[in-house]
């Protein structure tokens, strides 16, 4: 829960081992009997834990001296020096009667020495301990403050002799003094010395020293130490805490946070390197502790699956203590995330400048930063990639690996970073338990239902990329043979259902992404149960020729075949004789598909046939010349030898390139041109598919067009496709 940046009331709630000078002290006042009053000083800074040590002491002196009057006087409630005044002698007669109902008359007398005091105006104001009008009042009025000075003289004496007969003893603690305004600050002393110094009476008085000193100081036009040496009999400077108990203080607040955080989301090393370069430099009192605890807890709760503990930890420090520094680091995510590396000396280089650059403005040094080696090792250790510019040590922290970044939420991952500034998922992100109940749980129907839900949501590329990171080699040893057979029939049985755009420039090809997920899951199989999974994937007939080749295509390089490089490489997972056992199922799959005309109804349903031409050349060229019977075929042929791209002239341009020679495998190009020219000029054309339209009326732009009318050869721009077939279609309704 929220701890309150409250002090604390009982000695059962010491963190810092104070409780034994607080009954040290209060076994000292319990003790004394003098016929004045005793003052003792309780020194110590802001956040010092002041009022926790009185409390402690008060609450130890109503255990030794039950008799003892206790009188907790909050002089900053007070809104002038009159009221404080007047409302502390108010309080003190309440206290009496309270305590000795029987000792009425003293606690009447005390009342009544306020009322003298609100009514008369004799308040001390500032450097006077009772008002001396004289000088800007008449005569009269100065025969009038004489007289009640010596009335005020008389209900103090007779105060005095009450107290004495009744033998009450009160002890009042007064704290916060240095919170209060230079006339209430010398008010309290002149209270304390002058007003109040009744018999057998102890004041505890807390504050900082050097405020009231420079308060006394300016009021007083003299020494504010001298003065104060004048009233303070027993001065105390708090005891400092040791350094080690606010730090167990700490860990106990965050073992009350995390509880029983599984050992595998805790990244022991990575919080040990984070404590001691960076948050202890900041953790130097309980206050810190607090607010620090505070802000954590209130983060965590909101994404505690989502995140992880240890790189919130970190931020979080840099939130309560660095909030200048923080409040810019959403600006600089593409500087902050993903590796520390690149491939060629001068583009580490560069990318080292820019991210060095990026830190200093950061963290610029202008005194906002208020630990600058601490922040830096904060950064370093969160984010891999500012090692260098942050100047750490590269044994401090981590390296970055985006697979377990990702199965970690870590901050440094593109992925995650912004949940942990806006307490919530990206849009596109996929919550953790979603994820772990999709890869270790789901039934295969209840797994492809969900993962339908996230292609439909645009989730497909994030769903394979979490997989990925899930069954790579490390994981996915802890995966049974079953649960791995599972995820990839899942996987393949619905692979030609997706339909995505793979062609930004950086983008990485989505077939790829079949085949990482694939093959760790394979790899983590012995060899006896890797095949009869892969055997069945290519038995099932829910699973598409165009998913067979693709996995097919996987198997046969790593034996070095239909590829340039003819070595067979280290992690091979099938044997040839297994892999000619796998083309042979695929080969029949395929001219079943091609016989049934499944391959020209499915999407890219012809994405298999460059593997049937490697696997069978012959056969594939016939098949080919089957296809092309009818014209909705030749537009799916048409389509299957036309690709998606992006090309950069003057402006980025999204493209599609038609491969006239690979449609001359089919049929003769100028023959197909004819007959989808004519074809496209029908209603029936504007029934197909619009991807299929838009690759039809590619393939008719670049057949018309001259050499010299572009520099793109057979590619040709999405604009200029759409524009044509919009043409097309407002013909075809004319008509």
């Amino acid at each position: 829960m929220i701890s309150p940046d409250l002090p604390i009331t009982k000695s059962t709630e010491d963190k810092l081992n104070r409780g034994e000078f607080a009954k040290s002290l209060a076994k000292t006042i319990s003790q004394y009997s003098f016929p004045s009053s005793f003052t003792i000083g309780l020194y110590g800074e802001w956040g010092s834990g002041k009022t926790s040590l009185v409390n402690m002491m008060l609450e130890a002196v109503e255990d030794i001296d039950n008799n003892a009057i206790i009188l907790r006087f909050n002089p900053w409630l007070c809104s002038d020096p009159k009221q404080l005044i007047t409302q502390f002698f108010m309080q003190m007669a309440t206290a009496i009667k309270l305590k000795k109902p029987k000792a009425e008359k003293a606690w009447e007398l005390i009342d009544q020495y306020a009322d003298v005091f609100d009514a008369a105006s004799l308040i001390p104001g500032a450097g006077t301990i009772i008002a001396t009008l004289g000088k800007t009042l008449a005569k009269e009025a100065n025969e009038r403050v004489e007289q009640r000075t010596k009335d005020l003289q008389e209900s103090k004496n007779q105060i005095v002799n009450k107290m004495m007969e009744e033998n009450i003893k009160i002890i009042v603690s007064i704290d916060d003094i240095d919170r209060l305004s230079e006339e209430e600050i010398i008010a309290v002393f002149q209270l304390v010395k002058a007003l109040a110094d009744f018999p057998n009476t102890v004041y505890i008085l807390a504050f900082d020293y050097d405020v009231v000193v420079h308060a006394l100081s300016k009021v007083q036009y003299g020494d504010g130490k001298e003065y104060l040496e004048k009233i303070i009999q027993v001065p105390f400077e708090i005891p400092a805490p040791s350094i080690a108990n606010i730090h167990e203080a700490l860990f106990s607040k965050l073992d009350s946070i995390l509880g029983d955080i599984p050992e595998e989301r805790w990244a022991k090393t990575t919080w040990a390197e984070l404590f001691q370069f960076g948050l202890q430099n900041y953790i130097k009192s309980i206050r810190d502790v607090i607010r620090y605890t505070n802000v954590f807890l209130l983060k965590y709760e909101l994404l505690k699956d989502e995140t992880d503990p240890v790189d919130l930890l970190g931020l979080t420090a840099l939130q309560v203590f660095e909030p200048s520094l923080y409040s810019k680091l959403p600006s600089y995510k593409d500087i902050l995330c993903g590796a520390d590396h690149s491939y060629s000396y001068e583009r580490q280089k560069a990318d080292e400048e820019k991210v060095k650059k990026s830190v200093s403005l950061l963290m610029p040094n202008d005194g906002t930063i208020t630990n600058e080696d601490a922040a830096n090792k904060i950064l370093g250790i969160l984010f891999p990639r500012t090692k260098t510019a942050t100047g750490i040590s590269y044994s401090i922290g981590r390296s970055y690996s985006h697979r377990d970044f990702i199965i970690n939420n870590n901050i440094a991952t593109p992925e995650c970073f912004d949940r942990y500034f806006a307490l919530t998922l990206e849009n596109d992100a996929i919550p953790t338990s979603v994820m772990k109940h999709i890869i270790y749980e789901a039934s295969e129907g209840e797994f492809t239902a969900e993962m339908m839900r996230l292609y439909r949501e645009g989730k497909i590329v994030r769903l394979l990329e979490e997989i990925e990171a899930y069954v790579n080699r490390e994981h996915s040893a802890k995966l049974p043979v079953k649960r791995a057979a599972l995820i990839i029939t899942a996987l393949v049985s619905n692979w030609s259902s997706f339909e995505v755009d793979d062609r930004g420039f950086f983008s990485v090809p989505f077939a790829w992404r079949l085949l990482f997920c694939v093959d760790p899951l394979l790899k983590a199989m012995d060899s006896t149960a890797r095949f009869l999974c892969i055997h069945s994937v290519f038995e099932d007939k829910d699973v598409q020729p165009s998913t067979l080749a693709l996995l097919l295509q996987d198997f046969e390089t790593q034996l070095g075949r239909f590829t340039e490089d003819s070595s067979i490489r280290d992690d091979v997972m099938f044997s040839l004789e297994e892999v000619l056992e796998l083309e042979m199922i695929f080969k029949s799959r395929a001219i079943d598909a091609i016989d049934s005309g499944a391959a020209l109804r499915q999407y890219h349903g012809l994405e298999f046939l460059w593997m049937l031409g490697n696997v069978d050349a012959e056969l594939a060229d016939n098949k080919k010349k089957s296809l092309v019977s009818d014209d909705i075929s030749l537009v799916k042929v048409v389509s299957y030898c036309t690709s998606r791209g992006t090309v950069a002239t003057k402006i980025v341009a999204k493209t599609r390139d038609v491969k006239r020679q690979a449609i001359g495998e089919f049929i003769d190009v100028g023959e197909a041109y004819r007959r989808i020219k004519a074809f496209a000029a029908t209603s029936q054309f504007f029934s197909l598919p619009k991807d299929d339209q838009m690759n039809a009326i590619a393939f008719i732009l670049v057949t018309e067009r001259t050499p010299s009318e572009s520099v793109m050869k057979d590619c040709i721009a999405e604009d200029a496709i759409e524009k044509a077939l919009n043409q097309l279609r407002e013909n075809a309704t004319n008509e």
